[in-house]
């Protein structure tokens, strides 16, 4: 979908959505609890793959679509494989299907996607950390369901840790017992995930957006741009952008909070004569897009100065952006991160590929309307 969105005045309530990765994990806690979870209105496409995917366990011999869902593919396949459903194979996306799956799970590739060659097995597991977190949840989410005792120790430098936290608190909420270890975690086998009450908190990675949009405006309008949020404590790590955006650092290691690169790249790209060096970030190459490049495309084409670097990104702060055409590049943060530019820039933005904000915010073009922001359908 090619959308054209112009320059606009926001006022109004943001209904920022509940957290993406929060649901994934309290999905499936709460499948294996024997709960059922009512789905908000508006999920995302990645939580509807992880909910389709969990009913799945009980079909056979089934082929389980993640979409183009990473926490879907990585939560769900050591589960599967934890319950002795190696009769499955998961396929997805051609971009999730290509990105990696770090760790010796056994699996086979085929036309279809991954077919798993045996069953998980209780014992130690040593997993990259470099790479993403996704697969280290995953396996601590399974592991503790099998009647022997684990170990998952993480080597290399980790990234996403906070994500990790929050897996294993969801896993406290329901009764699993983890111990942390020198380099990892001990998993005790044999335990039953015990009901719990649904946990919820606003998506700090969606509100980020907002967040960004409201301090890039002209300080008389801000009041007019609300955005409810919580009072801590929060499990996400992206709860940071409160941080950042009180205090902009000259130097930021992205590596614990990588879906704030988009908005804060934005924010960034807006501070006159100032230099914001992005560190850590090599991994992002592996998202959805190549989201080091594709923030720098999208930038650079209305006005702005970024530079790719081996390990992240330089912004090099403007006065102002104008319009242009950008491309989502497939990529949902890159399509939020156009939408939030085009606001806030000099002339209008046509964006290709606005339909991609589905796999994590669905109602995000919905809701910048209903604020007053002007955009209308140029191909559908």
């Amino acid at each position: 979908m090619k959308l054209l969105l112009t320059p606009s005045s926001l006022r109004g309530t943001v209904a920022v959505p509940p957290s993406k990765s929060l649901l994934h994990r309290e999905l499936i806690c709460r499948f294996l609890a024997g709960q059922v979870t009512d789905l908000p209105p508006h999920a995302a496409q990645d939580v509807l793959a992880t909910y389709r995917g969990l009913g799945c366990l009980t079909a056979p011999a089934p082929l389980v679509d993640c979409g183009d869902s990473g926490s879907t593919l990585r939560f769900l396949l050591p589960l599967f494989m934890a319950l002795g459903r190696t009769d499955a194979v998961f396929t997805g996306s051609d971009r999730l299907l290509s990105r990696p799956i770090p760790g010796d799970l056994g699996l086979r590739r085929t036309e279809r996607g991954f077919a798993m060659t045996h069953p998980l097995t209780a014992g130690r597991w040593p997993l990259p950390g470099d790479e993403t977190s996704q697969l280290i949840s995953g396996m601590l989410l399974a592991l503790p369901l099998l009647p022997g005792d684990s170990d998952v120790l993480v080597t290399g430098r980790a990234v996403s840790r906070p994500y990790v936290q929050m897996t294993l608190a969801v896993m406290a909420r329901h009764g699993v017992t983890v111990e942390k270890i020198s380099g990892g975690w001990h998993l005790p086998g044999g335990q039953i995930y015990r009901p719990a009450p649904l946990l919820d908190e606003p998506d700090w990675s969606a509100a980020a957006y907002w967040l960004v949009l409201r301090a890039l405006l002209p300080r008389q309008r801000r009041e007019a741009l609300r955005i409810p949020l919580a009072p801590p404590p929060y499990l996400q790590g992206d709860a940071a952008i409160l941080r950042y955006l009180d205090k902009l650092p000259e130097q930021i290691d992205i590596s614990d909070t990588p879906d704030l690169l988009p908005p804060l790249a934005l924010y960034a790209a807006l501070r006159r004569g100032r230099d914001t060096h992005f560190t850590h970030a090599a991994f992002l190459r592996q998202k959805e897009s190549d989201r080091l490049t594709a923030v720098s495309a999208v930038l650079n084409a209305l006005g702005a100065s970024a530079e790719v670097q081996p390990d992240g990104l330089v912004i090099h702060g403007v006065s102002a952006l104008h319009g242009g055409d950008v491309s989502a590049c497939g990529d949902h943060r890159i399509a939020l991160l156009a939408g939030c530019a085009a606001m806030v820039a000099d002339g209008p933005v046509t964006l290709s590929g606005a339909e991609t904000v589905a796999k994590s915010y669905p109602a995000f073009w919905r809701e910048l309307a209903a604020l007053g922001g002007n955009w209308e359908v140029l191909e559908s």
